[in-house]
């Protein structure tokens, strides 16, 4: 006879609550919890770019794998290297 045999032997007092078997949901018993609603989970977002602030004050641009960081003078000749082939494909059409 081991000591787990003599454990189990033991019987627990009658003011005692046993903790609810997982088992027993939707099983018509005296201590039978409600089945937990299930929820598929949210598809991811798809992210095709970010523009942010490094912790250096720069500004991060982030599409796919690559990273551009560029200070504000960076940024200022990006504007303005965007706003002339903006004026540029204007005059074309």
């Amino acid at each position: 006879m081991s000591i787990l045999d003599w454990f189990s032997k033991i019987k627990p007092a009658d003011n005692i609550i046993p903790f609810p078997d997982h088992r027993n949901y939707g099983v018509d018993n005296k201590y039978a919890l409600p089945l937990p609603e299930v929820k598929p989970p949210r598809p991811e977002p798809k992210v095709y770019y970010t523009l942010g602030l490094s912790n250096d004050n720069r500004v991060c641009f982030t599409m796919g794998h690559s990273t551009l960081t560029m200070n504000e003078i960076g940024v200022q000749d990006l504007i303005d290297q965007l706003e002339f082939y903006k004026d540029r494909l204007e005059d074309e059409e």
